[in-house]
């Protein structure tokens, strides 16, 4: 098994650093009546995503900060919103 580490970098305020990815594609599906999202992208844009939550992951900030990667990097041309929250309990 090959294995690749990904590092992620928070900046003063304890926010991940994101470098500006312009080739980056991102979207989703969820399907009428069903509980399944489907999310697709480009390796660029999967990657993306992929140091997003591991930032969100590691922030030490609890005042309801969170990523808006559509808005940020222009990802899905489908003009869906992608968000990216971290929440340290489930709501029922």
């Amino acid at each position: 098994m090959r294995t690749k580490t990904q590092t992620i970098q928070l900046n003063d305020d304890q926010l991940p650093i994101l470098p500006s990815e312009p080739n980056a594609y991102l979207t989703f599906n969820i399907q009428n009546g069903s509980n399944e999202l489907e999310l697709m992208g480009n390796r660029t844009g999967l990657l993306l995503l992929a140091k997003a939550a591991l930032g969100m992951a590691e922030t030490i900030r609890e005042d309801g900060f969170h990523i808006h990667l559509d808005d940020l990097y222009g990802i899905n041309p489908h003009g869906k919103s992608i968000l990216i929250r971290r929440e340290e309990t489930s709501k029922p």
